[in-house]
């Protein structure tokens, strides 16, 4: 789905969750600081991966676009991540201010 194709609404705030491959070519000098994500490997230059894409939408206007990788086997600590940055959009979308657990 691309930005054009996002649905249409017309007022008000809402956010859009939807499942995203990405997919990221390297060259030959390339050497990552870090290892690089769970995914397939089309070839030795490239890695594509899955995410999952929540987008903030104000009036008809993205505002803000956060994308979370998920790995082949995910951590708790993967999931927490998760489920925090769909508990946020969620609150961002009713209005109300996130707040910490037991408030």
């Amino acid at each position: 789905m691309t930005e054009d194709d996002a649905p249409i609404r017309s007022a008000g705030r809402w956010v859009s969750v939807r499942l995203q491959h990405r997919h990221v070519s390297f060259d030959d000098s390339f050497e990552p600081d870090e290892p690089l994500p769970d995914g397939d490997c089309a070839d030795e230059e490239s890695v594509t991966y899955s995410g999952i894409v929540i987008t903030s939408y104000d009036d008809g206007e993205k505002v803000s676009e956060r994308w979370i990788p998920l790995g082949i086997d995910p951590s708790e600590a993967d999931d927490e991540r998760l489920i925090e940055q769909l508990r946020d959009a969620l609150l961002w979308q009713a209005g109300r201010p996130p707040q910490a657990a037991g408030e």
